[in-house]
């Protein structure tokens, strides 16, 4: 993981035009979020990802269309490796980027030792292609389903509004969705004075002086 990261300080600079600085060390913490409104059949969406940069020699600069994620993999040099590579981590590449509408995915693969060999650039729109012929690959149109599926799953086993509530979603490839509740339970994720700031009134808004006033 550590090795993506610097990968990106390779690969982003500051600013369009200038180079990068891969001298400094690596703060996983920073990163860029991008937030969406989107519709996957009858369910309205919005979430945010992260994006790794943007490539100024676009088509189009407004986003998502500039959006760039970059991604790491090790050298693959039997066509085993690559069906592996293409019916696996290839469908993550394309689930990530694919909802958030960035239009390439830039792969650096790298030996052994951890030094980037070679690069290759994956259209999102074009994965499909690497698996469409392959009785065991992945399709996007079963994944959205997929997808669509859970969704009205959740919304229909979600229904009581409680913070301290945390409801546990599983899968196995094979199996059905399984659904577990937990109150007070380390899953829960949201922090006390989070609640506290999104569930206390908000000040009434000043009223409008009339023309009498």
């Amino acid at each position: 993981m550590y090795m993506g990261y610097k990968f990106e300080q390779y690969m982003c600079a500051d600013k369009p035009g200038s180079s990068p600085d891969p001298s400094g060390e690596v703060n996983t913490n920073v990163a860029f979020c991008s937030v969406l409104r989107s519709r996957l059949g009858n369910h309205r969406l919005l979430f945010s990802g992260e994006v790794d940069c943007t490539d100024p020699r676009a088509p189009s600069t407004q986003p998502p269309a500039c959006y760039v994620e970059l991604k790491t993999s090790k050298e693959m040099h039997r066509p085993g490796h690559w069906r592996s590579f293409y019916r696996h981590k290839l469908l993550k590449w394309w689930a990530q980027s694919f909802l958030l509408g960035v239009p390439n995915v830039v792969a650096g693969f790298r030996n052994p030792e951890g030094f980037v060999c070679s690069l290759k650039t994956f259209p999102t729109m074009e994965m499909f292609e690497y698996v469409r012929n392959d009785r065991d690959g992945w399709n996007p149109s079963v994944c959205m389903n997929f997808c669509a599926t859970f969704l009205s799953f959740a919304q229909n086993t979600v229904v009581q509004d409680d913070p301290r509530l945390v409801h546990l979603f599983s899968w196995e490839p094979g199996s059905p969705v399984t659904v577990s509740k937990h109150r007070d339970a380390p899953y829960a994720f949201l922090p006390t004075w989070y609640v506290e700031a999104m569930t206390q009134d908000l000040p009434s808004a000043p009223k409008t002086p009339s023309p009498e006033d």
